[in-house]
């Protein structure tokens, strides 16, 4: 493997890493409402973010799984 090669399966780890956390996390926080936040959200807000509704958190875990497998595909193309 060249090092350019190297380079990119490092970063594709590193993204994997990450979004194995964000699962593990929607995972573990079953029942419990979601909030979007951002910078500007929490100045508007009352500093939780704005409620997530349950269609969008399914989505977003559905989201979350394609990722996964996209970045592992490309991982194992190299």
């Amino acid at each position: 493997m060249d090092k350019k090669t190297a380079e990119k399966a490092s970063k594709l780890l590193e993204t994997l890493e990450r979004l194995e956390e964000i699962r593990q996390a929607t995972e573990e926080s079953k029942s419990h409402w979601w909030s979007f936040l951002t910078s500007d959200v929490k100045r508007l807000t009352d500093n939780d973010g704005l409620m997530m509704p349950e269609i969008l958190r399914n989505e977003f875990k559905e989201a979350v799984e394609r990722a996964i497998e996209k970045t592992t595909k490309k991982l194992d193309e190299l």
